[in-house]
C-alpha cells in the first residue's frame, strides 16, 4: 500500500508505469518483460500492485523514464542509470546485454551533472548542466 507515501513524480510508458517517492523510493507496476522491475522472473509478468524497487533502494532517485523495455532514472546527485533491456546501446552501456541492476551511466556524462531526462522508443535524452569556470 502506498497509504502516507507523498509521490512526487510518476512516469508511465511501455506498459508499467514507476512511481518517485519524497524520499527518493521508486516503486512500479504493470508489465515487467526483461525484469526491470523485478517483481520475478523474466517474462511479461503483470503486477497490479506498486511494488518497491530494492535495487535502487542506496540511490536518492528524483525522476525517472520509461522507454520501450528500458528504464533510466535520475539521481539527486545529477546522476542517471539506466536498466533492463539493452539492444542498440539504449542503455548507454556500450553493451547490448540486458541489466537488470541499475548501472551508471558514463561516457559523455561522466562528470556532468544531469538535471532532467526523457526517454522515447530506443532512446534517452539527458539535460546536463556543465558548470562553467
Amino acid at each position: 500500500s502506498l497509504a502516507g507515501i507523498r509521490i512526487i513524480q510518476a512516469a508511465a510508458g511501455a506498459g508499467r508505469t514507476m512511481l518517485i517517492t519524497d524520499a527518493g523510493q521508486v516503486y512500479a507496476f504493470g508489465k515487467e518483460s526483461f525484469g526491470e522491475a523485478e517483481y520475478g522472473g523474466q517474462g511479461a509478468k503483470c503486477v497490479t500492485t506498486p511494488q518497491l524497487i530494492e535495487s535502487l533502494k542506496g540511490i536518492f532517485v528524483v525522476q525517472a523514464a520509461i522507454g520501450n523495455f528500458f528504464t533510466a532514472v535520475l539521481s539527486r546527485e545529477g546522476n542517471v542509470y539506466t536498466f533492463s533491456w539493452g539492444s542498440d546501446a539504449r542503455l548507454g552501456h556500450q553493451t547490448e546485454s540486458t541489466d537488470v541492476e541499475p548501472r551508471l551511466m558514463g561516457g559523455v556524462l561522466e562528470n556532468v551533472p544531469v538535471v532532467q531526462i526523457a526517454a522515447g522508443y530506443c532512446y534517452l535524452l539527458a539535460l546536463a548542466c556543465q558548470p562553467s569556470g
